[in-house]
């Protein structure tokens, strides 16, 4: 399996696809887990439950999940483009570890969060480590995974 963006894509268009591969992805992904719990703390008072913040957390996760979906369905991509998503989407049902390896990034961004804000306290705490060590091991099967079955996704 080869999920990288084609070479045959116009330029704008090849961004799309390029968000989602390494380092891209990566970075982007640690903006984001930098950004959740800034927003959060923005949002609500630092007096809510911090179980508000793991509400949060899934919400941000699905609202992850569903603008994608619905830009992919709005927006004109072309073939090529749609079959790079289709792909990576059948491997990310077939493939826990594919999905789970994101967290890791997300975790990291929360970290730099939590050190920059000095927030390290119990509910913000577990969420960073949870998603470091969870994202961590993800991203371990997922090597194991493209070791073994020779895959080449980023």
């Amino acid at each position: 399996m080869k999920a990288s963006p084609s070479a045959q894509l116009p330029a704008c268009e090849g961004i799309m696809p390029r968000i989602d591969q390494y380092p891209w992805g990566a970075l982007y992904r640690i903006g984001l887990g930098y950004v959740i719990p800034l927003l959060y703390y923005r949002i609500f008072s630092k007096e809510d439950s911090g179980w508000f913040l793991v509400l949060w957390f899934l919400c941000c996760l699905i609202v992850l999940r569903v603008v994608p979906a619905v830009l992919r369905k709005l927006l004109p991509f072309t073939k090529e483009a749609r079959a790079i998503w289709i792909e990576r989407r059948q491997i990310a049902k077939r493939y826990d570890s594919y999905q789970w390896r994101k967290l890791f990034w997300l975790g990291i961004g929360m970290a730099c969060y939590v050190a920059i804000s000095g927030a390290w306290d119990g509910i913000v705490g577990a969420l960073t480590a949870f998603c470091i060590i969870g994202g961590g091991l993800g991203v371990v099967f997922w090597q194991n995974r493209c070791a073994t079955e020779n895959l080449t996704i980023e």
